[in-house]
């Protein structure tokens, strides 16, 4: 810049040389020569500056269009990257409305069925298993206790325990009236001989069925089974006796007589563990409770009286719950003509045809269990009817003697 200033300077200087010149007309010719070459170097320099200058403005156009196109390239990729996060977010909250439309419901009462009913078929099934006799299900009447448990006495030695068994706990009323011995009144008249004892539980006449049964009605529903199935079992024989050849064949006749029998004992085991409290079922009934739809107001209005006071409560309960707590129950018909909400109305048909599903399941099963039993009344027909005269004809072709 102070090389430029000092030739400035000189062109003022050149110039006004050059206004004077008229006056300085007797200059000798080397100051003239002395101002022209003054004059081309302020020309060379003026042009070097312009150069210098021009190359200048092109560097700062440079600079300022590369400061453009990185300000425009930067605008551009956080508009890509506004436009990716809106459209993520949009994704986002559409899985979310999607997933909250259509998830199932936290309320275990929509789901009791497939939440608990597993539960309870394994507690049936292993129960049924107890009632066997040997198994370790838990008998408060001692004489039931031994008659259930122990080993078979004598034909007589059974009825007389029968008979104890009767007395201990389940005489009626005209027995009373008549004052047989040892009965007195009873909450559960005939619990051991009436098949109410079975369906709805041993009680009054009068009374309400319950799904749910007390330690007391499942004895009662035991005692019946017993007397309905086998009151008199085969009497086991001695260790001397099982040596003989006739204890032997005893023996033999003894055992095909309770292959049918554990048969028909078994069908009536699976029904009166159906109708024993199965565990977990208290929290079932926690879970209802805490609840407020219609579900909880049809359990409150109907769950039997073991059910409500035990907070436990069967299989046979749990389904008669899940089937009755949708068409037999007002509730539910007031919520389901208040709901508009389509979802909904849809995963109560499915839950509903699921339940149905499984009621064919068991009803399946039961026509399984229903067919062995047919078959084996079949056989005993047959035995009772047939075999005795095969074995005559037997007999009378041993006489014969034929070798």
């Amino acid at each position: 810049m102070k090389k430029t200033v000092s030739w400035l300077a000189m062109l003022v200087m050149a110039l006004g040389m050059s206004a004077s010149t008229s006056a300085y007309a007797l200059c000798d010719g080397c100051v003239v020569a002395a101002v022209q070459a003054a004059a081309l170097e302020i020309t060379g320099a003026i042009t070097a500056l312009g150069t210098t200058l021009q190359t200048a403005l092109m560097e700062i156009d440079s600079d300022i269009g590369a400061i453009g196109a990185k300000q425009s390239g930067s605008s551009v990729m956080a508009a890509n990257t506004q436009r990716e996060m809106t459209a993520q977010t949009q994704q986002q909250h559409e899985i979310d409305t999607t997933m909250q439309d259509t998830e199932l419901p936290l309320d275990p009462c929509a789901t009791s069925g497939s939440n608990y009913a597993l539960q309870a078929v394994h507690s049936v099934n292993t129960t049924a298993s107890n009632y066997r006799p040997g198994g370790n299900a838990p008998v408060s009447s001692k004489p039931l206790s031994t008659a259930l448990n122990n080993v078979a006495p004598s034909a007589e030695a059974s009825r007389r325990a029968s008979t104890t068994i009767h007395e201990a706990n389940y005489c009626n009323a005209n027995e009373v009236l008549l004052g047989y011995p040892g009965c007195s009144s009873s909450s559960m008249p005939d619990g051991d001989a009436n098949a109410d004892s079975l369906y709805s539980g041993a009680g009054q006449p009068g009374k309400d069925v319950d799904l749910t049964f007390t330690t007391q009605e499942i004895e009662a529903a035991r005692a019946y089974a017993r007397m309905s199935i086998d009151p008199e079992p085969p009497q086991y024989v001695t260790k001397a006796e099982a040596n003989t050849e006739v204890g032997k064949l005893y023996i033999a006749m003894q055992k095909a007589y309770q292959a049918n029998i554990s048969s028909a004992q078994s069908t009536l085991n699976n029904m009166i563990a159906s109708r024993a409290p199965f565990p977990g079922s208290d929290q079932l009934i926690r879970d209802i409770n805490s609840s407020s739809d219609s579900a909880a107001q049809y359990f409150n209005a109907n769950a039997s009286p073991a059910a409500k006071s035990s907070g436990k409560m069967s299989l046979a309960e749990l389904e008669d719950f899940e089937a009755g707590r949708r068409w037999r129950n007002p509730y539910w018909q007031i919520e389901m003509g208040a709901v508009a909400d389509p979802t909904k109305l849809a995963r109560e048909q499915l839950y509903t045809t699921a339940f149905m599903a499984d009621m064919a399941y068991q009803n399946l099963q039961r026509s399984q269990h229903i067919e062995v039993l047919m078959s084996q009344i079949l056989a005993v027909l047959e035995r009772t009817g047939e075999r005795p005269a095969l074995e005559a004809q037997l007999q009378r072709v041993h006489a014969t003697n034929a070798h």
